[in-house]
């Protein structure tokens, strides 16, 4: 958090927790906390060295999964940070910044947790557990629920140019808005929307912007209208791959529709490129964009990334935005 606030400070909107206790292997500790407590137990066992080769997992004791059974632990991380978070904002003198809570979406739990023959089963457990915690932790103007869809736009990206169809299916854009219309008024809510980065290796790849711009487009469309929908992240990068740079590729954004008060972040911030480079990239966004964007990113985070390298694109990003 304090990485953070040295490299960027008043350009932050949100400070993320840092996710101590989970932030290089994203979902892998709170699954393996379902195990400890006796939600879960192994069905294929994996190495966990990509994201195919993972350890699939069923109901323990051939029990139905409910929310009842599982803490997914998101409350005592924000326990934990808010009194820090609290601490830094007043000593930087940023009173308008949220604190943070990532938590990957039910589906995207359910999909990694269950595998896909698992995935309808078991997902409504981890819908009530996650709601759970999203109003355990609701603090008004001082956090922002990140629900980050992970599993959604991976089936998006893979089954391009069929993507709207299993959208449809599977009800991908739905399913998230549905999350924000359980949890209580006056939430903030924000949809990163990723490609996974594993060993720094997408689990898919774009080949343009399409579906992504899908999936935000259906989950704008789907958003409940009493809550508001803080911001939408899209990647335009994928792991060790760098952002296109050919302006086909961002053109689909042009049909890219968010609600009035809805922010779009970039997530092209990547360590290959040049900063020149990057600046092109950026522009290629906003020209098929229409508009200026209202902040950029990385396209997945940077808990998986080394301390320097980290260190890096946080100054990346700041240059970025700096010259904007």
């Amino acid at each position: 958090m304090r990485a953070m606030l040295d490299s960027a400070g008043p350009r932050l909107r949100t400070l993320p927790t840092g996710e101590t206790r989970r932030y290089e292997f994203y979902i892998r500790p709170i699954i393996e906390d379902l195990v400890t407590q006796g939600a879960l137990e192994s069905k294929k066992p994996g190495q966990w060295t990509t994201s195919r080769n993972r350890t699939i997992y069923r109901a323990a004791g051939g029990k139905k999964l409910t929310g009842d059974m599982m803490d997914l632990g998101y409350l005592r991380e924000a326990e934990e940070a808010v009194p820090i978070f609290a601490a830094l904002r007043a000593a930087r003198d940023l009173p308008g910044l949220a604190l943070q809570i990532g938590m990957p979406t039910d589906f995207t739990m359910a999909f990694i947790a269950m595998g896909a023959a698992g995935l309808l089963r078991n997902k409504k457990a981890f819908t009530d557990a996650t709601v759970r915690d999203i109003a355990a932790i609701r603090a008004g103007d001082d956090v922002v629920i990140q629900l980050e869809a992970t599993a959604e736009l991976v089936l998006m990206a893979a089954t391009q140019p069929l993507h709207r169809l299993v959208n449809g299916a599977l009800g991908l854009g739905r399913g998230i808005a549905e999350l924000a219309a359980a949890a209580p008024p006056g939430t903030r809510i924000g949809v990163h929307l990723c490609l996974g980065s594993l060993n720094n290796k997408a689990r898919a790849t774009l080949r343009t912007a399409r579906p992504l711009v899908d999936l935000a487009n259906s989950v704008v469309r789907h958003w409940p209208a009493d809550r508001r929908l803080e911001y939408i992240h899209g990647p335009f990068a994928a792991g060790d791959k760098p952002p296109s740079t050919e302006p086909k590729f961002y053109a689909p954004l042009d049909k890219l529709t968010l609600r009035e008060g809805t922010a779009f972040y970039a997530g092209l911030v990547h360590d290959l490129p040049t900063v020149a480079q990057q600046r092109q990239t950026l522009q290629l966004i906003e020209q098929a964009l229409g508009r200026p964007v209202d902040g950029v990113a990385t396209a997945c985070g940077l808990g998986r990334r080394s301390r320097p390298m980290a260190d890096e694109l946080m100054a990346r990003a700041n240059t970025l935005t700096a010259s904007e």
